[in-house]
């Protein structure tokens, strides 16, 4: 008799032999969805930053711009005080200003002789006031002149000062002008007073010279300085100025 074949026994599936699962459904969908919400505020925060960052770009920019356009009307401002011009190949050709005929060769050569002539009479007086200040006031008191001292003091700096300004030419119109003040003074308060300025047997007739004086202080008053002077530099800097303006 023979042997039955071996009987292959087919085991049901068990429940207990598949793996278990510790996450539920419910759970893995909340973890992905913090995930994907980790992952969104991640975008945001990128998009952010970067927004930042442009902005701020943006302001830097906007304020090299403003600090360029400062710097730029401070340029034109230091530019326009000292009467200077940029050229630059679109630039139109600005005519130099034309100068006046006292400026000129002949009128300069001429208020810069008359200029020094009288800077040299009115220094060499100046210094022997000051230098014989004594003298000069007792011939002040003589003349009846009240508080001598001082005013001969005063007299022989004044005609020193007078004599720098001529020769440097500054203030020209102004040292005319006291030439002729302290000349006229001189001829109506010592020279003339109440005496008649005609001597017979004199020469001329008494501040002849002084007449002169004030005479060419009155014509440096109405002419200026000329050309060869500090004045005429700086006039011609200012119609300079008012030509570029």
């Amino acid at each position: 008799m023979s042997n039955p074949e071996p009987t292959k026994v087919i085991e049901e599936d068990d429940p207990a032999n598949e793996p278990t699962v510790n996450i539920s459904i419910a759970e893995a969908q909340k973890r992905a969805q913090a995930a994907a919400d980790t992952l969104a505020q991640r975008d945001a925060a990128a998009k952010q930053q970067a927004e930042a960052d442009r902005q701020a770009a943006q302001d830097a920019a906007q304020r090299k711009a403003e600090e360029a356009r400062i710097r730029e009307q401070e340029r034109a401002a230091r530019a326009k005080a000292l009467g200077t011009v940029e050229v630059s190949d679109d630039d139109v050709t600005v005519p130099v200003p034309e100068r006046h005929t006292n400026d000129k060769f002949l009128g300069s050569a001429g208020l810069a002789l008359i200029r020094l002539v009288l800077a040299a009479i009115l220094g060499v007086r100046g210094v022997q006031v000051l230098w014989n200040i004594g003298a000069t006031t007792d011939w002040l008191t003589t003349h009846s002149i009240p508080n001598a001292t001082p005013i001969a003091w005063s007299l022989g700096a004044l005609l020193l000062i007078i004599t720098v300004l001529l020769v440097v030419g500054f203030g020209v119109r102004l040292a005319g002008l006291l030439t002729a003040a302290v000349a006229i003074l001189m001829l109506v308060f010592i020279q003339w007073g109440y005496a008649n300025p005609f001597v017979a047997g004199q020469a001329g007739f008494t501040g002849d010279w002084d007449v002169v004086v004030a005479g060419v202080g009155l014509a440096l008053f109405c002419l200026g300085s000329g050309g060869w002077a500090i004045d005429a530099a700086m006039r011609f800097n200012r119609a300079k100025r008012k030509q570029y303006q």
